[in-house]
């Protein structure tokens, strides 16, 4: 087994090896966090290996931070993919599955978009298409112009028949929540199909982020919902149900925030539930608890590349800090532009 997962993974994990090394350091980071203006961060920022991808699409100009986001999720979407097509057998097919999500995250933009009248080209900014074809598909489903009409043309049929079942209750509760909570579950249950195909190991390793990143998110659902005293129906209805559910289960039945955070001393997230009580004692702020789990996911990734290396946790871990270095640069492009001090942009940032 182990000579066959050697075989297996050694070409990608020798792929990722090279790719990891383009990963910012936390001196460029820091260097990045000290720019005086936005416009000294780019030029940060096109001394690293974002400068050609910059320079290609703005070769005579600055681009604003939406548009420095774009550039970035753009280049993930063709990573990822170059990545992919290296990949044979049961890994290229967990690895296609996974990098659905682009698909889950667009679909779940255009249908916010839709819902809170966001115009063509406001929407359209957000999305992130994968191929041509992706990209007149969603510029299809943008001008249906309104969410119903949306879900009603949607080519992708097994995300559509997931909407088809929540569209009651997005009617009943005027929130896109369920539909958005539809596509998750959508995803979830296709990464879990392909799953199967895999050792018990790798399952656990992939379930390993897969849950935290479910069991967290519900949490911080809600706290959020207990601070805006939602009713359980709309509690209900923005929950994830994602393989053991117990401890979603339990912090529903939660009266308080200090209770739904007590529930985690119960799970493997004991080590975390003390610090995020303090935190949002200390705050009342959901943001910075936010950034907290944010934290602890991303660390429980860097296990997934570390020792080890041949298994379908090196991709996923290698995927998931992709991610975080997307979302970081961003976050620091939206501060500068903004005049956010360094240390409150450093805050919002995830460096593993």
């Amino acid at each position: 087994m182990a000579f066959r997962a050697v075989s297996e993974y050694a070409y990608v994990n020798t792929r990722i090896r090279g790719l990891k090394a383009r990963f910012l350091t936390v001196g460029d980071y820091e260097r990045l966090l000290q720019s005086p203006s936005y416009v000294e961060f780019i030029r940060g920022l096109s001394e690293t290996y974002y400068g050609p991808l910059i320079a290609g699409e703005y070769p005579q100009e600055v681009p604003n931070a939406a548009e420095l986001g774009q550039i970035l999720a753009k280049d993930y979407a063709d990573v990822s993919y170059r990545l992919t097509r290296t990949l044979t057998g049961k890994a290229r097919a967990f690895t296609e599955t996974y990098l659905d999500m682009f698909l889950a995250e667009n679909i779940k933009s255009i249908l916010r978009g839709l819902h809170v009248g966001l115009d063509r080209n406001e929407i359209l900014a957000y999305l992130v298409p994968t191929s041509p074809s992706q990209t007149q598909e969603f510029e299809s489903l943008v001008d249906q112009g309104s969410v119903n009409r949306a879900i009603e043309m949607m080519p992708y049929w097994e995300p559509k028949i997931a909407l088809l079942t929540r569209l009651p209750a997005y009617e009943e509760l005027d929130s896109t929540a369920p539909l958005e909570v539809a596509v998750e579950e959508w995803y979830l249950r296709s990464v879990l199909e392909v799953l199967k195909k895999f050792p018990q190991q790798d399952r656990e390793r992939a379930l390993d982020v897969l849950e935290a990143r479910v069991d967290l998110r519900n949490l911080l659902t809600m706290i959020r919902a207990l601070a805006l005293q939602l009713d359980t129906r709309a509690i209900e209805m923005s929950m994830i149900r994602f393989t053991r559910n117990a401890l979603t289960e339990s912090i529903m039945n939660s009266p308080s925030w200090r209770e739904a955070i007590n529930k985690l001393n119960e799970t493997r997230y004991a080590q975390l539930a003390g610090r995020l009580a303090r935190l949002y004692e200390e705050t009342n702020d959901i943001s910075e608890l936010e950034l907290a789990i944010e934290d602890y996911i991303a660390m429980r990734v860097k296990l997934q590349l570390t020792a080890y290396p041949f298994h379908i946790g090196t991709i996923l871990g290698f995927f998931s800090l992709k991610h975080y270095e997307i979302r970081n640069l961003r976050s620091i492009a939206v501060g500068l532009e903004r005049g956010m001090a360094a240390d409150n942009i450093r805050r919002m940032i995830t460096i593993w």
